[in-house]
């Protein structure tokens, strides 16, 4: 048996979990309706809550309308903010813990959208923590909540739990074999959706796909995390299937990709983000396969750090395109060696 094939984190294909619960005020009309006084008194007055009943979280919150919006994009290419958050950039605010791990969108489509994330497959752990966290604010605030239907959300589907939970793996193997499709069309009889998460026009590059459940209504918490679970399984069952596959078939040609991937990002003067993308797939596949020796943790790190915002914030300076490019280089290169 190979290496991989024992990891109890899924192979090793798992990047990261999120669970988010959408929540909206009983007094309040939803943000779309909501005037832009209110909107922002509403950030000031959660987040002044927060701040004195989380006594192990160091939070700041950032208000759209005084943050720069290079600043805020980098949120948005981690999934931690959305880009409905954005577009409300006269009411919308976001409060992050000091981990980033911890992100409060306040006046997106609903009043509080609450989510944590974590690497690999720990969707409990998270759910547990942010339960935690939606009790603070219920103590504090009166939720729209209905005896029948659950809590009330600006979007239908999200009505009953107000939970979406979702888990990004990584599927290169599945990928190649042009397998998704079928998957997709499997899981949503389910009630579970599958996206990738970085996309060129409808094509995904870089192999990376997000899982998440479509409905919350009729369904408790525990049901939609087991449910997505299993889902999730059955995906790395087939990813493995298919790895397998590959690795008796061409093994010489698997390799070749893998190394080829690593001179290029040990030795490019200038990446553009899709080639890096695409590369890190590669290259996390071999990680993956114990084909070749490299902390996934690093290459999980760079697959945030390498987007154009992220980089901008991380270096702490702004960049054109062509320097943008030579930087993201110079940072990979530097993360390899």
């Amino acid at each position: 048996m190979n290496s991989w094939e024992d990891d109890k984190e899924g192979l090793g294909a798992v990047l990261s979990s999120k669970v988010l619960l959408a929540r909206n005020f009983s007094n309040l009309p939803f943000p779309n309706k909501l005037n832009y006084i209110k909107g922002r008194e509403n950030g000031k007055e959660v987040y002044n809550v927060l701040k004195n009943e989380l006594d192990n979280e160091e939070i700041t919150l950032y208000e759209i309308w005084n943050t720069k919006e290079e600043f805020s994009k980098q949120y948005l290419e981690r999934d931690l903010i959305s880009k409905e958050l954005l577009k409300n950039s006269d009411k919308g605010s976001f409060i992050l813990n000091k981990e980033e791990d911890l992100s409060i969108m306040i006046n997106e489509k609903d009043h509080i959208n609450l989510q944590c994330v974590s690497d690999g497959l720990k969707l409990e752990e998270i759910f547990e923590r942010v339960t935690v966290i939606d009790d603070k604010i219920e103590e504090n605030f009166d939720y729209a909540f209905d005896e029948t239907l659950g809590y009330l959300t600006a979007s239908p589907e999200n009505i009953g739990t107000g939970m979406k939970a979702s888990v990004v793996l990584h599927l290169p193997a599945l990928s190649m074999s042009e397998e998704i499709n079928n998957i997709s069309k499997r899981l949503g009889k389910l009630g579970i959706a599958i996206k990738g998460v970085h996309l060129d026009g409808t094509k995904v590059f870089g192999n990376l796909y997000r899982i998440f459940n479509k409905v919350s209504l009729g369904l408790t918490e525990e049901n939609i995390i087991n449910k997505l679970k299993e889902a999730v399984w059955s995906i790395i069952i087939e990813e493995n299937k298919f790895r397998e596959i590959l690795l008796s078939k061409c093994r010489h040609e698997l390799e070749d990709k893998i190394y080829r991937a690593y001179g290029i990002l040990k030795y490019a003067m200038i990446l553009d983000f899709k080639e890096s993308i695409e590369l890190l797939s590669n290259l996390r596949l071999g990680a993956e396969l114990s084909i070749i020796n490299i902390d996934k943790g690093k290459l999980d790190k760079l697959f945030i750090l390498i987007t154009n915002s992220s980089l901008q914030n991380y270096l702490k300076k702004s960049l054109d395109d062509k320097e943008i490019k030579y930087e993201r280089a110079k940072l990979v290169k530097e993360m390899l060696t």
